[in-house]
């Protein structure tokens, strides 16, 4: 009897000690837990793991360069048939970014308006991650860093208005030279400007190689 007593004592401590532990574990509903976004945490898991860079603030960004906007749909365009003329008009040998392009392409209800891409470049202290809105007509509307690990002075200069600003009305067909189509930047900055400004040319040329009509014609669903 004793012993039955002392075993049910202990099988009620263990549940009451398990109940604790799943109290402790288990999610709450208070505000104060952040709240995710799991249709753009999947997509940027996808994207990383595919090694395409993620878009990571897709309806900051939606906004920011298409205010009448209202969503967007992807695209992944292959680009290993336009290898070749990809590397001629890049001028130079190419990369595993340089594979296929994903666009995020700009709707406002059923109208395409617009296609943003994201691609990773390599700055003097780390990969930087840019972002570039193109409009209908392949002209670029404008550009940000999402991710850079530069030193401060060095990020502040590659993300002044005035330098990433100068990127609007550029095309695939731009030259895209520092000091000329582009303001300069300070010394310590010159190496990772020039990586991002190949990025952009990049995006652009693979966008116009990825689907030579413009990008308003590019079949979308419904």
């Amino acid at each position: 009897m004793r012993t039955r007593s002392l075993f049910l004592l202990g099988l009620v401590g263990l549940l009451a000690a398990a109940g604790i532990g799943w109290a402790l574990l288990r999610p709450h509903s208070g505000e104060d837990l952040p709240t995710v976004d799991v249709s753009a945490s999947e997509f940027t898991q996808k994207d990383e793991q595919a090694g395409l860079c993620p878009w990571r603030d897709p309806e900051g960004d939606r906004k920011r360069f298409f205010p009448a906007s209202s969503g967007y749909e992807d695209e992944l365009a292959a680009l290993s048939s336009q290898r070749p003329e990809l590397q001629r008009r890049l001028g130079r040998p190419l990369t595993g970014e340089d594979n296929a392009v994903r666009i995020h392409r700009i709707l406002a209800g059923q109208t395409p308006v617009g296609a943003i891409v994201t691609r990773r470049v390599r700055g003097e202290s780390g990969v930087i991650e840019m972002v570039l809105a193109v409009g209908l007509d392949g002209r670029v509307v404008g550009a940000r860093l999402q991710r850079l690990r530069e030193p401060d002075s060095v990020a502040a200069a590659l993300q002044s208005p005035a330098w990433l600003g100068a990127f609007r009305g550029k095309t695939a067909d731009s030259a895209w030279r520092s000091g000329q189509d582009i303001p300069n930047v300070p010394a310590a900055a010159h190496s990772s400007a020039e990586a991002i400004l190949d990025g952009a040319h990049s995006i652009l040329v693979m966008l116009a190689l990825g689907h030579p009509a413009p990008i308003a014609d590019l079949p979308h669903t419904h």
